[in-house]
């Protein structure tokens, strides 16, 4: 094979690997859905490491690795799935929760230092588990960087080869295809890459192994069983619900990365007549209180008949369904994942997606909000708990921003003078209530409505409501005018406090209890850390770290992580925010590396418009750009956000052309990278905009260091 495919395949095998991976440990492993910048700063460490051995290391070590991380993930399925629903390395979230002041959901609220010890030692031997899988592949990266050609176009070849990777793996995740699937493929790829016969035959048998771990994947026909849908976000499985009571409903019950997340109800009348009666009979609730624990239709108690309702996390259609039995005349249902919305059409009972008044966005939904012009009779915030997190490159959840003042303003500014806003959470921990009753107080200016709705299942898994007007006298007149409702508001009141930290966008982490660094990112940041010390001690004694190289890639990725953070206020917290995000940074180092081969802007230049495109960002508001139009916000924000890449790449390249080893220069690179996306923890402390300083902080220094001719340790 050339040299220049054999790159390309390298580089596009170890990126569309790399995102795999992290779907499918992250899935079948759920505490990594949580920290899977975890593994992703474990295969930067791996492919450094990999880097640094000039020993050849052959692939198809990598390949048997890869059967050994689907033998893992389809034994935690059998056994998860099992009768006995054993838990080993799946139930790792369990034994580590009590470690991570961010809530985790499902997970029991008790501590065993013994339990918390193995956890945190199986999360380790995954974690270099995963690293030594990209130790083959970097090595041969690394030989392929050293070749005697033109290093800039080998680095380019790189990058753009790394970025079809990117891309290949998310159309193979809207075809929905199993991460399983991709393994094969990649085993496939690999079969390239080896030299010898005796390696293919490796190769072959750890395929013929992998796709015999399928079968216990497979999923029978729909409306029989379980059936598994891969999402552009995470694993969704649906199921039919057979009810034990007679007033639970008939429906399906939709699974997350194999944790609870909703029912697909059967809530006609039908069922509500016989639920009710039943209720009553058992005096789990007054007759006369009845119609408000449904809690899909209660928002249309508080606000009857509206003309324009707007549903923020619309899920599968329950709230679409209560807004349809609440008489709404116009609904607009916005819900982030497509497959979701997929699955409501396909098999909600009361096929309220199919309803003429019912329209259908799939984006998310602080972005609908912020590109409206539309006035509501009613907002709904449905629940729209998130069990995983946006992208492997931030500490964001797919929700984070929708419960922030500033969107909790915008949705202030989309109501109609007597429209209300009805927010509903699962509030687990007293801080998450605090903080959303707090953060409706301060927008609204005065106290909400805050109280619990619960049905003993008939009407859901219930939750508690926020329930603010936009003047508080419409409030007021509601309750004088609906004296039953107001004493079921009264009867079922739950205390907050104003005392905790409200939600911004600046710091958006809902689920954690207050500013700090969690316990669990300090002690895998230090197991890190540990174990790249470890390396470098007694394996690599002789080579040192190109420090400017190092300072370099940690800056990169802290910063990467700022431009997906900052574009997911701009266009919405999407998987193609973070695909247009990365695959812009990646066209700025493609750009750079052509401007530093014809050598149209001096390395001297370059930092001075690095230096200045940062100072941008941190003193101009973001918030200025979304009152610009979509054209231009996509220029500025687009191009602006990823122009520190631009002229960082120019120097970058300078400094990779030079380097007489290049694939100690990459490493140094990579393991810096992992530095820096350990330290993106920091903005649970400060807020996400101090990285920008951070960032400016490694730019500078490793600018200084490479001034006074590259100093090596």
């Amino acid at each position: 094979m050339k040299p220049y495919w054999r790159l390309g395949l390298t580089s596009f095998l170890i990126l569309f690997l790399e995102l795999l991976i992290i779907r499918l440990v992250g899935t079948e492993i759920r505490i990594f859905a949580y920290f899977g910048n975890l593994i992703l700063l474990a295969i930067f460490v791996g492919s450094g490491i990999g880097m640094y051995i000039k020993k050849t290391i052959s692939p198809a070590i990598s390949g048997v690795l890869l059967f050994f991380v689907s033998a893992l993930t389809t034994v935690v399925y059998i056994l998860r799935t099992s009768r006995f629903d054993v838990k080993l390395f799946s139930g790792i979230s369990e034994l580590l929760s009590p470690l991570s002041e961010a809530y985790i959901w499902q997970t029991l609220n008790t501590f065993s230092k013994s339990g918390a010890v193995f956890g945190l030692l199986l999360t380790g031997a995954i974690v270099v588990l995963l690293a030594g899988v990209f130790v083959p592949l970097g090595n041969l990266l690394g030989k392929l960087l050293d070749a005697k050609e033109n290093p800039l176009k080998i680095y380019s070849v790189n990058v753009a080869a790394g970025l079809a990777g990117m891309w290949a793996f998310q159309l193979f995740s809207v075809l929905g295809l199993s991460p399983l699937l991709g393994i094969v493929i990649c085993l496939g790829l690999l079969f390239f890459l080896v030299s010898n016969q005796s390696e293919r035959y490796l190769l072959i048998a750890a395929t013929m192994a992998v796709v015999a771990l399928t079968a216990p994947h497979s999923s029978p026909q729909p409306y029989e069983g379980p059936t598994v849908f891969w999402s552009p976000y995470q694993k969704l499985t649906i199921s039919p619900i057979y009810p034990t009571k007679v007033h639970q409903p008939r429906g399906y019950y939709l699974e997350v990365n194999n944790v609870g997340y909703m029912g697909l109800l059967n809530l006609d009348e039908v069922h509500i007549a016989t639920a009710s009666a039943y209720l009553a009979e058992t005096k789990f609730a007054r007759p006369q209180d009845i119609t408000f624990i449904d809690q899909y239709r209660l928002p249309y108690q508080i606000k009857t008949n509206p003309e324009n309702v707007l549903i923020i996390g619309a899920g599968a259609g329950n709230d679409a369904a209560g807004a349809v039995r609440g008489g709404a005349r116009s609904v607009d249902a916005v819900e982030i994942d497509p497959v979701v919305v997929k699955l409501g059409q396909l098999y909600h009972p009361d096929q309220p997606y199919q309803k003429d008044r019912v329209n259908i966005f799939v984006t998310d939904g602080r972005e609908f909000m912020e590109r409206t012009d539309k006035k509501y009779d009613l907002i709904v915030m449905g629940l729209a708990d998130s069990h995983t997190l946006s992208s492997s490159l931030t500490n964001l959840r797919l929700d984070h921003y929708l419960y922030t003042q500033e969107s909790i303003t915008r949705a202030r500014e989309l109501l109609k003078p007597d429209g209300v806003l009805v927010l509903s959470f699962e509030v687990t921990r007293p801080w998450i209530g605090d903080r959303l009753y707090k953060t409706v107080d301060q927008v609204f200016g005065y106290q909400p409505l805050a109280f619990e709705v619960r049905s003993d299942g008939a009407f859901g898994w219930g939750g508690y409501f926020f329930v603010a007007a936009k003047q508080a006298e419409v409030m007021t007149n509601i309750l004088t005018a609906k004296p039953e409702l107001a004493n079921f508001v009264t009867k079922n009141s739950r205390p907050f406090s104003l005392l905790t930290n409200p939600l911004t966008d600046d710091w958006p982490y809902l689920y954690l209890d207050k500013p700090r660094l969690p316990l669990i990112h300090v002690l895998m940041a230090g197991f890190l850390i540990g174990s790249m010390m470890l390396v470098k001690k007694y394996l690599f004694k002789k080579s040192g770290v190109d420090m400017p190289m190092f300072l370099w890639g940690a800056a990169f990725l802290l910063f990467e992580f700022q431009n997906i953070s900052k574009a997911s206020l701009l266009f919405g917290l999407t998987w193609q925010t973070n695909i247009v995000v990365i695959t812009a940074a990646l066209a700025m180092i493609l750009a750079a590396n052509y401007t530093a081969y014809k050598k149209l802007i001096t390395p001297r230049a370059a930092f001075i418009g690095l230096i200045l495109s940062l100072a941008v960002q941190f003193f101009i508001p973001l918030h200025f750009l979304n009152r610009l139009s979509p054209a231009v916000k996509l220029i500025l924000g687009g191009g602006g956000l990823n122009l520190p890449f631009f002229f960082g790449g120019i120097i970058f390249a300078g400094w990779f052309a030079k380097a007489k080893d290049k694939s100690r220069a990459f490493a140094s690179n990579l393991l810096g990278s992992a530095v820096g996306g350990l330290l993106e923890m920091i903005s649970f402390l400060t807020g996400i905009k101090f990285l920008l300083a951070i960032t400016l902080g490694f730019y500078s220094l490793g600018w200084f260091i490479a001034g006074r001719r590259k100093v090596i340790i």
